[in-house]
């Protein structure tokens, strides 16, 4: 069983714990905090040390000097960089940690976190950054991301009251094994998962979970009226330096960006760390008033987002510009409790940083032969790309004769020539990339199966 070592039971720590240790990892969580460490151990399967990770005596205390990864998930960048050189001092092979600054991409000099032997740099702004871009240009879909090179793609999607989708059936969506054009992966219907039968009949507030190949996708839109944006304008509440990397990134896809900032000196420095800009303006307010709402035209906005730190402002800010009939609305909101609370008040999309980041870790977990991952925020959902072993299981027959885990269901099989949505009758080939959907503690026994 791989030993895993995570220092911080924050956010990112604690989603992290839970999902490895429903996998069947042997997981360490070191904190500072007795009272965190508490809850913890309480209510996850795990070895909680009370000690500081930057001390080398604390984490020889812990024990963790046969832990094959290190992960690093405080706040502090200078936590997470002193904790990872020490892990390396006790021969841990693999050292990732989380920042908040270091290792953009878009810096001018990257950080070089090799030579510091870590072998991974995750930055949180960077991960939500990914995720929002991934789903400024679409309206309609919640969430997206996509597998085997793009060929194959995910959509989260909200049944909301103007739905074309009430009152269908999975099997009227999905259609026939002759034209299987997309592939209902799950349902969530309040806080239950619903497994997609046939006969059952989609409802307003249902959020789904489809699988479709790119050559199919505009099909898919059109059912379920996901369209590219009309226009290039968002609007950003928020002055962070989220928000600035958002502004950033917009700007350089030829967006035309407002910004609201919380004061104006928060302006004033927007204003000079992205100067001469044709199509960037900055207002100052809190994100809630009507009136500078209209001025900044969100009526007329394509992409509206709230980034402030408060879930509260963002939730709210969101509503206000849904209420005035902008186009798409995406906020960050930390507490995953809310989530529910976000699909009921209407918004399109929400990403939690600590869940984008930890996704980001978690590919890096399983290692090479895991060749994409995606925890489903949603729910306990995971869903994987596998490359199929020459003599493994998976290659042996039909699908429809294939003995998988219980609860694992083959979503897309890629191959050099097409990519498709299978039916019981079609076959897994040695080499073919396989996106496939599993709970965590059934993804050993689906790397097992083919052939890892």
């Amino acid at each position: 069983m791989k030993k895993i070592a995570i220092v911080g039971a924050g956010e990112i720590g604690t989603f992290l714990a839970q999902r490895l240790t429903a996998e069947n990892f042997d997981v360490s969580v070191i904190d500072k905090d007795p009272q965190v460490l508490t809850v913890l151990r309480d209510s996850l399967d795990v070895a909680g040390h009370l000690g500081n990770a930057t001390r080398f005596a604390d984490l020889q205390a812990a024990g963790i000097e046969d832990a094959e990864l290190f992960i690093a998930t405080t706040r502090q960048d200078e936590t997470n960089l002193i904790s990872c050189l020490l892990a390396g001092e006790l021969k841990i092979p693999t050292k990732i940690a989380v920042t908040r600054y270091l290792g953009l991409r878009e810096q001018k000099r990257a950080f070089e976190s090799q030579s510091l032997g870590i072998n991974l740099l995750v930055n949180s702004s960077e991960a939500v950054l990914n995720e929002v871009m991934n789903l400024v240009e679409t309206t309609g879909a919640a969430e997206v991301a996509r597998f085997a090179d793009g060929r194959v793609i995910f959509i989260g999607f909200l049944v909301d009251e103007h739905s074309t989708l009430q009152y269908l059936t999975v099997a009227e969506l999905s259609g026939s094994d002759e034209s299987h054009h997309v592939s209902v992966a799950t349902i969530l219907r309040g806080n239950e998962l619903l497994e997609p039968r046939p006969d059952l009949v989609f409802k307003e507030g249902d959020y789904i979970y489809l699988l479709t190949t790119q050559e199919h996708l505009q099909e898919l839109n059109d059912v379920l009226n996901v369209n590219t944006i009309k226009s290039r304008t968002a609007v950003i509440v928020g002055d962070n330096f989220l928000s600035e990397l958002l502004a950033g990134s917009l700007l350089n896809r030829h967006f035309h960006v407002t910004m609201v900032a919380s004061t104006e000196d928060r302006a004033a420095l927007l204003r000079s760390h992205l100067p001469n800009r044709r199509h960037f303006l900055v207002e100052v307010g809190d994100g809630l008033e009507v009136r500078l709402m209209r001025r900044v035209q969100v009526p007329s906005t394509s992409v509206f987002i709230a980034a402030r730190k408060d879930d509260a402002t963002n939730l709210t800010a969101c509503m206000v510009a849904k209420s005035l009939g902008v186009s798409k609305t995406i906020a960050t909101i930390k507490r995953q409790e809310l989530f529910p609370l976000c699909r009921k008040a209407g918004l399109d999309a929400y990403i939690a940083p600590a869940l984008a980041t930890a996704k980001v870790i978690q590919r890096m977990v399983h290692g090479d032969h895991v060749l994409d991952y995606r925890a489903v925020s949603q729910s306990n959902l995971e869903v994987i790309e596998l490359e199929a072993r020459p003599k493994s299981k998976a290659v042996k027959s039909n699908l429809g004769d294939l003995k998988l885990p219980q609860g694992v269901v083959v979503g897309a099989i890629c191959s050099d020539e097409r990519s498709t949505l299978p039916t019981p009758r079609d076959r897994i080939n040695p080499g073919d990339k396989v996106v496939l959907l599993t709970m965590p503690e059934h993804l050993e026994a689906v790397e097992e199966f083919f052939g890892y």
